[in-house]
């Protein structure tokens, strides 16, 4: 049950999550970083919530009633116009793409499963896959990153966070997840050297830039200045099967270069809040705080998966979850190109959410109660006014759950009837259908 008092976004209802055996996947806060001496202990979930889901380590707990309670978040969020269920993406407005960035075919060129790594004797498969993890894992391991986030605190730089990342492009384009990056002001990134033969491993520290994140997505791109960067092949993960052996490699609670080893336990997983869903893979491969942003190879040696999250469930073991390469390669580019995913359309309105128990309980209009209007957006010029309470779009309720499909079938600059509730002065109510054109949701 949604409480009154969350805050929504944008047209995107921000409340609590659902305690109904899903996956949620945001927590508002990066990877906690882990003390020199000795690793972190682990955050325990709320005494009253039997189910929670972690970002890769980030556990996210409910207020209040349980679970269900009220969770509010800080930022402006949007009805995205890409879902996972969607049959094809928005065209992109080639007016704000930034045509000097490269593309993901650019950034991926001449990137090939590094073999330079590998010593003479390395045994493959008939299929052309590595015969033996350890191999494997010379092949690739240098390519995970170590991300390191903090915040200005009077010239200071003080740590928040730590987790991984995939270099994706030899000259320093690497990806990770958002909830890494947000809320952070800065990101330090060390790059690993491995020499095969001796087992040694050199390392060299970047400050990084952040060309874009995608809170819808849990992606985030960041860009370093270096050359000649062990760069990830990515792979195709619509060629998984179940029981494909993957490894994990990322950075578990700071332990660098860390690997663990599993198999495809599922495939197109509907890792989903009440708010938004992905298509991910699940695996068996441990999971844990710090692996957020690293990546799941194929035996292939080829990045099929983004890890973002894992289950906690007192009748669960080893349900960890990546995002899906496939779903990833277009917000990844568009991240580098535009430092937004380009084409969800929004009304640009914050909003109260408030169900019916509510509003019988308050004596309010159940609906979206409208309490601000981006001026700088056509909404402000449409009759919508704040203190309207929207009731449907385009006919549909706004209170039904799949209400957000409306917005991923259209596109910025399309129009949708919003049907409003209006109080006059002398306290009585009329239907009101306004028409709006949508924006573009910028990440802003």
């Amino acid at each position: 049950m949604n409480d009154f008092n969350g805050n929504n976004f944008n047209g995107m209802n921000m409340n609590g999550y659902e305690n109904n055996g899903s996956v949620q996947r945001y927590s508002g806060s990066a990877e906690p970083a882990p003390p020199p001496a000795k690793p972190p202990k682990k955050r325990r979930p709320h005494t009253t919530a039997k189910v929670v889901a972690v970002l890769a380590g980030v556990i996210i707990v409910g207020s209040g009633a349980g679970f269900g309670g009220a969770y509010l978040a800080n930022r402006t969020f949007a009805p995205t116009a890409v879902t996972s269920n969607s049959t094809s993406k928005p065209e992109k407005s080639e007016s704000s793409t930034n045509t000097s960035a490269p593309t993901l075919d650019e950034m991926q060129s001449g990137v090939t499963v590094p073999q330079q790594n590998l010593t003479s004797n390395v045994e493959f498969k008939t299929d052309g896959s590595y015969m033996y993890t350890r191999d494997l894992v010379n092949a690739v391991r240098d390519s995970i990153v170590y991300i390191e986030t903090y915040v200005e605190n009077r010239g200071t730089k003080v740590p928040v966070g730590a987790a991984s990342g995939i270099i994706i492009s030899k000259d320093g384009y690497i990806v990770t997840n958002n909830h890494v990056v947000e809320d952070s002001t800065g990101y330090t990134v060390k790059v690993f050297s491995t020499d095969i033969t001796t087992g040694i491993t050199d390392s060299q520290t970047y400050e990084a830039e952040l060309c874009g994140t995608d809170a819808d997505t849990d992606l985030a791109v960041l860009k370093i200045d270096a050359e000649n960067l062990p760069a990830a092949k990515l792979g195709d993960s619509d060629k998984l099967s179940l029981g494909d052996d993957v490894i994990a490699i990322g950075n578990p609670l700071g332990y660098q270069s860390s690997v663990s080893k599993g198999i495809i336990s599922g495939l197109n997983r509907q890792v989903s809040d009440s708010k938004r869903s992905l298509t991910a893979i699940q695996t068996d491969a441990p999971i844990n705080s710090g692996n957020s942003g690293g990546a799941l190879f194929n035996s292939f040696g080829e990045v099929v998966g983004i890890v973002n999250e894992k289950r906690v469930d007192s009748y669960a073991e080893s349900m960890g979850f990546a995002i899906t390469i496939n779903e990833a390669k277009d917000v990844i580019e568009d991240l580098v190109r535009n430092g937004y995913v380009t084409g969800r359309a929004i009304l640009g309105i914050t909003y109260l959410e408030i169900n019916e128990m509510a509003a019988a309980y308050r004596g309010d209009i159940a609906g979206w109660q409208v309490k601000e209007i981006n001026e700088d957006l056509p909404v402000a010029q449409s009759g919508l006014t704040v203190g309207d309470t929207i009731v449907e779009i385009d006919g549909k309720s706004v209170l039904d759950d799949d209400v957000q499909n409306i917005f991923s079938e259209k596109q910025p600059g399309d129009t949708v009837t919003v049907t409003v509730v209006r109080i006059n002065a002398l306290g009585r109510e009329k239907n009101v259908d306004i028409e709006v054109e949508l924006s573009e949701y910028k990440g802003d």
